[in-house]
């Protein structure tokens, strides 16, 4: 089983890095890649986002900004023995400061040590093909699409955070 991953790995995923780099599209390693692919995993809940929400997290890396990533937070804040859960759901930005951990991306700035879960082909491809926009932030729509709404300024962003917890669409 391992050698098959191992094999599919090389197959699939070698060669979209190698080519993402011989066309300049990405100067990231290939654990870079994966790292950020991993976030984008847990961050997408359909497919057709996932380059978008990749171009997110990449303009922020080329402007210096931090990720800003909930679920390096929620690994971060590892097992949850009152839940029996990983990945803490909801968590709260007021717990963000308490998590001291190099995966929390409101805390520490660039790409956090490594993966926080195995990411899909998919996410994976959408760190090497991002879409193309100027987008800072995203939030989660209310209505349980998976969808997100996205936005070039903080302010923006407020105001979208801010038409959800109305209860907005």
């Amino acid at each position: 089983l391992l050698e098959r991953q191992l094999d599919q790995f090389a197959g699939e995923v070698m060669p979209l890095w190698r080519r993402a780099q011989s066309a300049g599209l990405t100067n990231l390693t290939l654990h870079q890649v994966l790292t950020l692919a991993s976030i984008v995993e847990r961050e997408a809940a359909l497919d057709e986002e996932r380059p978008m929400i990749a171009a997110v997290y990449l303009n922020r890396l080329r402007q210096g900004m931090r990720l800003q990533a909930d679920p390096t937070v929620q690994y971060g804040m590892g097992y949850q023995p009152d839940s029996g859960l990983w990945w803490k759901a909801p968590v709260f930005l007021s717990e963000y400061d308490s998590v001291d951990s190099p995966y929390n991306t409101y805390k520490v700035d660039g790409l956090p040590p490594g993966p926080i879960c195995s990411p899909s082909i998919r996410s994976i491809r959408a760190v090497l093909e991002p879409a193309e926009h100027d987008y800072l932030f995203f939030v989660a729509k209310p209505d349980r699409s998976g969808r997100h709404n996205f936005a070039r300024t903080f302010d923006e962003h407020l105001r979208n955070v801010r038409e959800y917890q109305q209860g907005g669409n």
